[in-house]
């Protein structure tokens, strides 16, 4: 009865379960072209794979020194779980950096690999899956350092369960966007120079680098229409404050759902005119 109503919604609701089919079926493909987007990022490099461990490192390195021993910034161990500023901060730009990376990355990704969505019969929901999957991989390494540091100092706990739960939404509520994105970059080439002056001002508008204290208590409210928030204040619920706000969980789930239907609903929707286009 929908179908027959409103035509231009047809497989709305199919279409996240039809993507991850494609990925399943051609699980083989996706492991060679995730590791070709692996080595891709250190081609033609001395270090190779050695500056996966090298870049996180230096990131927390710089930051511990510059915000730790220069600056000095000291937080309420009550508010954000840590008096530390560089844990504060490591807690929640890891998993921003995945996501950010990983949209901008996957903008461009179908144009990118032009000569082979047209001469070659491929799943192209292969593509952004892949980019995306490489982001949240290396960021991940970095974060495996940060994490195995907290085991150090003592922050496990039972919450930590709920890691990758989270890690998991977080990927597909960006999923969700990498499809819309790189579907819209085909048809809208400037959707590569905007989308990195929008993550500029996201990131600001997201408490990364400040707590919600510092946050006038008359726009707290509008956190909550910001989709990048619940997940970066949940993941350090988890890790440092060892709780999980199950308002800001379901939050979470549902800008997921959201994202992750509509983005690839889009993507469906558009995909077999990109051969013409590109």
């Amino acid at each position: 009865m929908t179908n027959s109503r409103f035509p231009c919604l047809q497989n709305f609701g199919t279409a996240p379960v039809q993507w991850g089919r494609i990925i399943i079926l051609n699980f083989g493909l996706f492991k060679k072209f995730f590791t070709r987007e692996i080595r891709g990022r250190f081609a033609g490099s001395m270090g190779g794979s050695f500056w996966l461990l090298v870049t996180p490192l230096s990131h927390i390195l710089i930051y511990s020194f510059v915000f730790g021993m220069i600056l000095k910034i000291r937080l309420s161990h009550q508010e954000v779980g840590t008096d530390s500023f560089v844990l504060f901060l490591l807690a929640g730009l890891f998993p921003w950096m995945a996501f950010s990376e990983g949209l901008i990355r996957c903008t461009g990704i179908l144009i990118e690999n032009a000569n082979i969505i047209t001469k070659v019969v491929l799943p192209i929901e292969l593509l952004p899956t892949v980019g995306l999957s490489g982001t949240f991989f290396i960021n991940g390494v970095g974060m495996s350092f940060f994490v195995i540091y907290l085991v150090w100092a003592g922050f496990i706990s039972w919450t930590w369960l709920w890691l990758p739960v989270l890690i998991l939404l977080f990927f597909l509520f960006a999923l969700g966007l990498a499809a819309f994105l790189s579907a819209l970059c085909v048809f809208l080439r400037d959707t590569q120079q905007i989308l990195p002056i929008i993550v500029f001002v996201w990131f600001y508008l997201t408490p990364i680098i400040y707590p919600i204290s510092m946050i006038p208590s008359k726009f707290h409210s509008y956190l909550y229409f910001n989709p990048a928030f619940p997940f970066i204040e949940l993941f350090r619920q988890i890790l440092l404050r060892q709780t999980m706000d199950p308002v800001l969980f379901c939050l979470a789930a549902a800008w997921t759902i959201l994202s992750l239907f509509l983005g690839t609903f889009f993507f469906e929707r558009l995909k077999h005119s990109f051969a013409d286009v590109l």
